[in-house]
């Protein structure tokens, strides 16, 4: 099953593979990039390099341009050498990209077509950037999640093996089913924990027991981290991401393959690659 790890001193113990290979966040006018470097994934430096290729110019133009046949390689010739790069602390919310020194600034509340996305504010004048391609905050918010996808900087919601609910936490989520055990889906602080897990659970998941944890557009997408469990040995974390529909959600990623603890690979066959969440159960 599934759990989280734990907070020792804003460093964190274990993080799944970077995503090298994946889309690097731009802005829709540029060329897209493939990363092909990280360093210190979800660290207080994390880092990513990437760069276009012509598979990445050519999906580029098909996707903008169709029809265009000069656009790759006309693409390709305005990219040369050139490598984005992009640093973040995630334990403190900065972000360094482009001689930007940006800063972590919550959910976007005023864009009703980005409402819910990573916001980023600029650290020198403390102005928030909108949402626009010419202000690039929905680009910056994304690159951040793509550094840290864990969502909130650690010195705001510390990463920890159990997340309890407060009093009036009831007020930012909804109950939600998961393979037989009940689950809480905290949608301001992105967050699933164990509200009550299914008695086959009994001695290996407890109650408060987070699953995934990331960053949520309710009733959209959410992207994160989630933890597979497994009795006497750590968690092993992994990368998901899914989108809601009829206002269930499913979670997809590679799941982590043991041999008994060590992880020696990631597959989407596994058991834990698809994760159903059902409001009906």
């Amino acid at each position: 099953m599934l759990t989280s790890i734990i907070f020792f001193s804003a460093a964190i113990s274990a993080m799944p593979p970077a995503p090298i290979g994946d889309e690097y966040p731009l802005f829709r006018q540029a060329t897209t990039a493939i990363i092909t470097d990280a360093s210190d994934y979800g660290g207080t430096k994390s880092t990513m390099k990437a760069k276009v290729t012509p598979a990445s110019a050519k999906s580029w133009c098909e996707n903008w341009y169709p029809g265009q046949k000069h656009c790759t390689e006309d693409a390709l010739t305005s990219s040369a050498g050139h490598v984005y790069e992009a640093t973040a602390n995630c334990e403190t919310g900065d972000l360094w990209t482009e001689g930007k020194h940006l800063l972590f600034d919550g959910p976007e509340t005023t864009n009703h077509n980005f409402e819910g996305y990573v916001g980023v504010k600029d650290a020198e004048t403390g102005k928030r950037l909108g949402m626009s391609d010419a202000e690039r905050g929905a680009e910056f918010g994304s690159l951040w999640l793509k550094l840290c996808p864990m969502g909130w900087p650690y010195k705001t919601v510390p990463v920890s093996q159990t997340f309890k609910l407060g009093p009036n936490d009831d007020k930012y989520g909804e109950s939600i089913g998961h393979n037989g055990s009940l689950m809480f889906n905290h949608q301001r602080q992105h967050i699933i924990v164990y509200s009550d897990p299914k008695p086959s659970l009994a001695g290996t998941v407890v109650e408060d027991t987070v699953l995934v944890r990331g960053w949520e557009v309710p009733n959209e997408w959410f992207s994160g981290v989630a933890y597979t469990y497994k009795k006497g040995c750590a968690p092993a974390p992994y990368l998901v991401t899914g989108y809601y529909q009829g206002g269930n959600l499913t979670l997809m990623g590679k799941a982590p393959v043991r041999k008994g603890c060590d992880v020696v690979d990631y597959s989407s066959k596994s058991a834990n690659a698809k994760l159903v969440f059902d409001l009906a159960e």
